[in-house]
């Protein structure tokens, strides 16, 4: 067996013939490479016909599936391995992690959800795993017209446009998924932000030396995010914005753990922890980093604290 292609699709029986045509198609491509078949674990729509396609040409099916959907008539039984999860997270993040590649055949708004998901993921650098959009029929081309729109207006830069390839023919998504190579992504879109030109402010701003400010990344315990703002605006640092259930992959346990700072991380291999942290993005003046590193250290509670900084060639803030 070679790679593990997770295929996104619709679970809905009275679509259109031709998507359940590509859909086999796709199915018995997979199985004639000798790639795993992983999806969803639904029995019906082109979730169903994939998976059988792919069956009757020797292939091999995993399905996850939360427990709330492994119900007869809803679960294809025909797996050769079928997991289980608590919910539909922890369905994602499963797929996510045992999956080699990415493919969204069309779907409803599950599917759309999931595979602008995978591709902001590997916009935000957590994976660099290929991922196809397989427009069938022109299903998709709504979708790749507001994407391509919101590079135009500056919402997202044209390097996000690679983020993933699009075919209608199911050969040429897998070819592209084995000759693909892992490119470095770029810095997101909040290290290289340019200004309007017509913005009389960002105009002001860009005057600026190349490099006049920096980005921190700051890892903290969520209990002490009120103390940490509150430290950023004593030395006039902007706070962006912060996420909560930080992850890291460790190279030592082989898993995706928290970042308790200092503190390693010593629970089991292979599980997945939840963290109670925030990540706080911040913007400072490059001649201010020291002062305010100094500030952020007297309020966080670990001894040596993650914190990453990152400068940015050009700001318009």
């Amino acid at each position: 067996m070679n790679k593990v292609i997770c295929v996104y699709s619709s679970s809905s029986n009275t679509i259109d013939g031709t998507y359940f045509d590509a859909a086999a198609r796709l199915g018995r491509e997979i199985a004639r490479r000798g790639d795993v078949f992983l999806f969803g674990g639904g029995l019906t729509g082109l979730m169903g016909e994939c998976a059988r396609a792919v069956h009757r040409h020797g292939g091999h099916v995993v399905g996850v599936i939360p427990k709330a959907l492994n119900e007869k008539g809803i679960v294809y039984e025909g797996c050769d391995e079928l997991v289980v999860t608590e919910d539909m997270r922890t369905r994602k993040d499963v797929m996510d992690r045992r999956s080699d590649a990415f493919i969204a055949l069309p779907g409803g708004f599950g599917t759309i959800e999931e595979v602008m998901e995978i591709i902001t993921l590997k916009q935000l650098r957590y994976h660099n795993k290929p991922i196809v959009v397989l427009n069938v029929s022109g299903f998709y081309d709504h979708l790749l017209a507001q994407l391509d729109s919101i590079v135009r207006l500056n919402f997202a830069k044209d390097s996000c446009l690679d983020l993933f390839f699009v075919t209608d023919d199911a050969q040429a998504a897998l070819d592209y998924i084995d000759t693909y190579v892992p490119v470095e992504v770029s810095e997101r879109w909040m290290t290289d932000v340019h200004p309007a030109p017509d913005d009389t402010t960002a105009r002001s701003a860009s005057t600026s030396e190349p490099g006049a400010c920096c980005k921190l990344e700051i890892f903290i315990p969520k209990t002490h995010l009120a103390a940490l703002r509150d430290a950023l605006r004593s030395v006039d640092a902007g706070h962006v914005g912060n996420y909560d259930s930080c992850l890291s992959y460790s190279e030592v346990t082989g898993c995706f753990r928290p970042l308790p700072g200092s503190a390693p991380y010593l629970g089991q291999q292979n599980t997945v922890e939840c963290a109670e942290e925030y990540k706080v993005d911040a913007l400072c003046l490059r001649s201010r980093v020291d002062e305010t590193l100094r500030a952020i250290k007297k309020v966080h509670p670990y001894e040596v604290p993650v914190i990453n900084v990152i400068e940015l060639y050009k700001t318009g803030i």
